[in-house]
């Protein structure tokens, strides 16, 4: 089981939903924490909630899509807290629009803010935690989409499709160095996600952004009982939804 205070995790797309709930969350185990998206204001309203107990959290502006962004991410990361030893790459964006009615900066968006940014953001994490010695963990919120395809979802899909695809190499590329990769593949969940949705799943239909962040940090821990225990709950709930409310 890995002790998850003073652990330095970076994580992206924090600024709201699974990412500013995972943030939390690892703050409250005592992780020093790196918020990083493209809402500054948005970091900085939680990093005020995380330091009146947890000091030791930063924001860092980044538009992970961006080498340039991602180099600095890290180096205010490694400048502060030393080295980075969790990456959770969360940052992503949804479209639901038939391929015919699909432009290219549409597609390029959504391609460069669900796969590019976690290529660039591992990428980074895998250079400094082999210069450092750390043997980290680098945990990836895909999605079902990235194990289906769907009418309306092609761009979407494709790009958790690629994330998928790539999360697999890069968990066998990065054992000899002891470092870990996850991924998981939630369903729906109640974030921003839906918010331009003309018809929105309703809430009880839906897993929270905690749901989500508390199984992240239980993959963080490496601890095969509480993994076991956040997934049974999880089901658990989808199931209780699903009898509810058919």
């Amino acid at each position: 089981m890995v002790d998850l205070k003073d652990k330095v995790v970076i994580v992206t797309g924090a600024s709201s939903g699974i990412g500013r709930a995972t943030a939390v969350m690892f703050a409250r185990q005592g992780s020093k924490v790196v918020l990083a998206a493209r809402r500054l204001e948005r970091l900085q309203e939680i990093q005020k909630e995380i330091t009146a107990t947890n000091p030791n959290c930063l924001s860092v502006r980044t538009d992970v899509t961006r080498e340039e962004d991602v180099l600095r991410l890290f180096d205010q990361a490694e400048s502060r807290f030393d080295r980075v030893d969790i990456l959770i790459n969360n940052a992503g964006r949804g479209l639901k629009s038939e391929i015919s009615n699909i432009d290219m900066e549409q597609w390029s968006s959504v391609l460069g803010t669900n796969l590019d940014s976690v290529f660039l953001c591992s990428r980074e994490a895998i250079r400094r935690m082999k210069a450092k010695g750390v043997k980290g963990h680098i945990l990836t919120v895909c999605s079902v989409a990235g194990l289906y395809g769907g009418p309306s979802y092609a761009a979407y899909c494709a790009s958790k499709h690629g994330v998928a695809g790539f999360m697999r190499s890069l968990k066998w590329e990065v054992r000899k160095y002891g470092i870990k990769a996850s991924t998981i593949y939630p369903a729906r969940v109640n974030t921003e996600f839906f918010t331009d949705y003309k018809i929105k799943p309703k809430a009880h239909e839906m897993l929270s952004a905690e749901d989500i962040a508390r199984y992240v940090v239980a993959l963080a821990t490496r601890c095969p009982l509480r993994i076991i225990q956040v997934r049974l709950y999880n089901l658990w709930k989808r199931l209780i939804l699903l009898l509810r409310f058919p």
